[in-house]
């Protein structure tokens, strides 16, 4: 997910200090996961209305786990922790941030995210092939996710399905 995430930070124009920033704080997304029940994180059906909103607060335990430290590194991190499930369209949480009001680390990692997400087995479901991943994604283009880095995605597909093997 973190190759993809540089690609995309290069793609989008971003300098290449901030892009390799981004790839070695990309993976702390999800750290707040630490404080989500195991029972929670590998649940095969889906989330009940509680265990969604336990489940959602690893956004802002992440944040809160990664934040106050002098260090850029953990700054980002700590920012793409709390951003990373924000929509496009304000319909994310935790904060209901709209297009650009999302820093551009968070919107990168999304589609990075997701489309990691996408493509690997999961406890509930198998992977999905690159073509049904490409539809998801899509689908969500503008409503999900920030419409430029879709474009910048689809428009470098082979080199993000060549940095994931």
């Amino acid at each position: 997910m973190a190759k993809v995430a540089t690609l995309l930070a290069e793609k989008y124009g971003l300098p290449p200090a901030r892009a390799q920033l981004l790839r070695v704080a990309a993976p702390m997304h999800d750290v707040g996961k630490v404080a989500t029940p195991d029972a929670i994180l590998r649940k095969q059906g889906p989330l009940s209305p509680e265990e969604r909103r336990e489940m959602e607060r690893h956004a802002e335990m992440g944040h809160e786990i990664l934040s106050g430290s002098g260090s850029d590194l953990l700054r980002m991190a700590a920012e793409i922790a709390l951003t990373h499930h924000e929509r496009w369209d304000g319909a994310g949480y935790p904060q209901g941030l709209r297009g650009e009001e999302i820093p551009i680390e968070g919107r990168i990692v999304a589609v990075a995210d997701v489309f990691d997400a996408l493509l690997s087995d999961r406890s509930y479901r198998a992977a999905l092939s690159a073509e049904e991943a490409v539809t998801i994604i899509l689908e969500g283009k503008g409503t999900h996710f920030d419409p430029d880095l879709v474009d910048l995605l689809l428009e470098n597909l082979e080199d993000a399905l060549s940095l994931r093997d």
